[in-house]
């Protein structure tokens, strides 16, 4: 046999292998979602851990509030996290008689209440780290929910924008430091009269876009420095300086949380910014055109004519001889 044709005859065996092991396998059907609620209809949220306060969460106008252990606004993404249970993938579903017990759900671990459907959490299974859940008549395993926005610590559940979106600042105390916005519209600092109004709208509008890295309960602290923070809806945000290294942690007491954000903020929140240096941003001044280039001299040892002892006649066109013609 030709070599060519024990070519084909191998591709083809390995071909219909490969057929058939693909049509062997059992391919993985989607399971149902948990509950039967649609997401961006729900609003109420409950996470109910034993032994600690409850968590409860409200949609008001369409968007999410903490109403429980704290009334603040609450992070989108975390929120999110929590109605991702409603539609949640069941990987598997057990037999009614499963011991609910030895999967840690009775008593559950802990509760999330979607408005008025509740879901129970229990243990975790080892192999592909799926989590026992109940729910109604279902319970089964789904992918592991996110912690952070479902465990007894509600701190990553507020929001982690300082000023809410949407409002204006009216009044930036800072230690050392107070920047008051006028009528007109500009800001004024009394102990930096020589700051630009420029200088100190950056200031606050870097408040305005300041968003802390994660969320964590506020700790009792020592004496620290104070910022406070007025909107113009008179509002007041009281913050306390934590740290400014090797992260910028500000407190905020009536949320009871602790904001960390980036070391480079510092500078950015708690002072008022360089002004720019006129030399750098002034335009370069045009370039001097080049002056035209000096002709050339003849070089007696290159130049024919220097060698003959002629030169031309700039009237004539003409040589002349210098020995006399």
């Amino acid at each position: 046999m030709k070599r060519s044709a024990l070519n084909l005859v191998l591709l083809l065996v390995v071909a219909a292998l490969g057929i058939t092991i693909w049509l062997s396998q059992e391919k993985e059907e989607t399971g149902p979602p948990l509950t039967a609620l649609a997401q961006d209809q729900i609003s109420r949220v409950a996470v109910e851990h034993p032994g600690k306060p409850a968590i409860r969460l409200e949609k008001r106008n369409e968007v999410w509030h903490l109403v429980e252990p704290v009334q603040a606004p609450a992070d989108r993404l975390e929120v999110a996290g929590i109605l991702s249970l409603a539609t949640v993938e069941v990987k598997k579903q057990l037999d009614a008689g499963a011991d609910l017990a030895q999967l840690e759900l009775d008593p559950p671990r802990y509760s999330v209440r979607l408005d008025d459907t509740r879901i129970d959490l229990g243990g975790a299974e080892p192999i592909q780290y799926r989590r026992y859940v109940a729910s109604g008549d279902v319970v089964g395993l789904v992918d592991d929910p996110p912690s952070a926005a479902l465990d007894a610590d509600f701190s990553d559940l507020v929001s982690k924008s300082i000023v809410p979106e949407g409002q204006e600042l009216q009044r930036i105390e800072l230690p050392g430091l107070t920047v008051v916005r006028q009528s007109d519209g500009q800001w004024h600092s009394p102990q930096q009269a020589d700051a630009s109004a420029a200088q100190l709208a950056r200031l606050a509008q870097s408040w305005k876009d300041a968003r802390a890295m994660w969320n964590a309960a506020a700790e009792a602290e020592a004496e620290a420095e104070r910022v406070r923070l007025t909107l113009g809806n008179g509002e007041v945000i009281e913050l306390s300086v934590q740290a400014r290294d090797p992260q910028l942690v500000l407190a905020r007491d009536a949320y009871q949380v602790r904001y960390t954000l980036s070391k480079a903020l510092a500078d950015e929140l708690l002072q008022v910014s360089a002004a720019p240096d006129p030399a750098e941003d002034a335009p370069d001044a045009p370039a001097a055109p080049d002056a035209p280039a000096a002709p050339a001299i003849p070089d007696a040892e290159s130049d024919p004519a220097a060698e003959s002892g002629k030169v031309p006649d700039a009237s004539s066109g003409t040589d002349l001889d210098h020995a006399g013609h």
